[in-house]
């Protein structure tokens, strides 16, 4: 929450990072899937804040406010 300063966007990353998790390792041992959902968790993070960036630079070119909520202008 603190990353995205959006409770909802907040859980639907992290529990994507779960989705991630149990998909790609659930047969390792589970020692090994705090450090990996730490990563996960870390990547999907980043990957929010790109797809945010890329949705400011569209925003601004239609004339709107980065701040604004997601309307489809259309």
């Amino acid at each position: 929450m603190l990353a995205t300063r959006n409770s909802e966007e907040a859980l639907d990353i992290v529990q994507d990072a779960m989705f991630k998790l149990v998909e790609r390792y659930g047969d390792r041992d589970a020692q090994e899937w705090a450090p990996l959902f730490q990563r996960i968790l870390q990547s999907r993070i980043h990957d929010w804040y790109r797809r945010r960036s890329v949705r400011n630079r569209f925003r601004v070119f239609l004339g709107r406010s980065p701040d604004e909520p997601d309307v489809d202008p259309i």
